[in-house]
């Protein structure tokens, strides 16, 4: 599994279940700014541990592995590791 492969699974999930139908993101886009709030970040932390049989630990919780698609899936890579 890929980076590239990563952002395009959480981008369309989040694209097809969060956010507004004509609201697009790319790998850089801050989530926040597009809308992605506490309770979608929830969503789309089940959507990776179920997508990738990784679990997000506590110290990964934090705002800056939640920035962007990028930051998002360089976090999911490194779970992928160690697991």
């Amino acid at each position: 599994m890929d980076q590239q492969q990563i952002i395009n699974d959480i981008r369309q999930y989040i694209e097809t279940n969060i956010l507004s139908g004509d609201i697009k993101i790319n790998a850089d886009t801050v989530l926040q700014d597009a809308g992605i709030d506490s309770f979608s970040i929830v969503e789309i932390i089940l959507f990776i541990e179920r997508k990738y049989g990784v679990a997000i630990t506590d110290d990964k919780l934090v705002p800056e592995n939640f920035r962007t698609l990028e930051s998002l899936s360089l976090t999911v890579l490194e779970l992928m590791k160690q697991s």
